[in-house]
């Protein structure tokens, strides 16, 4: 009995000292995808940031069709106003100058938008901004021209 005794009281002690450790903290690790697009993000030149607010300020031309609404607005109107459960989240911009071709005196610049779709997917919609034309429009196919808005038809003229 006096064995058992020294034996029930460490069991206690154990116990009662694993009763306040503190819970172990949870590491989440930032997904490889976007920490690879912030890392290009973060490479956009100082010129580069100047042209990407000239952007989103800018309405984009889909098919000699200029949108009724600014990049800027159409990128906030996915991002808030479309409920919840479709709403999508901004990552970032990026924006690098192309080469020139013949004949360019300003060039052509790249902007991308990186996003998250409301099913977590990783996207990117890319423009091309025209400097010597001051143009926008769509250069990939898929996601850029969701970030156009067709103007309102003219209504006819009287006689």
């Amino acid at each position: 009995m006096r064995r058992i005794i020294p034996v029930v009281a460490v069991l206690v002690l154990w116990v009662a000292a694993c009763d306040r450790k503190p819970a172990p903290v949870p590491t989440t690790q930032k997904d490889p995808r976007i920490a690879a697009v912030e890392a290009r993000i973060s490479k956009t030149t100082p010129e580069g940031v100047v042209i990407i607010e000239k952007v989103k300020a800018m309405k984009p031309e889909v098919n000699e069709q200029i949108s009724s609404k600014t990049l800027g607005e159409m990128a906030d109107k996915y991002a808030k106003e479309m409920g919840a459960a479709y709403n999508i989240t901004p990552i970032g911009w990026e924006a690098s100058q192309k080469t020139l071709l013949r004949g360019e005196k300003a060039g052509r610049w790249k902007v991308v938008f990186n996003y998250q779709d409301y099913q977590k997917q990783l996207l990117a919609a890319e423009w091309e901004y025209n400097s010597d034309t001051n143009k926008l429009y769509p250069f990939e196919k898929a996601n850029a021209p969701g970030f156009y808005e067709a103007p309102e038809p003219q209504g006819k003229k009287g006689k």
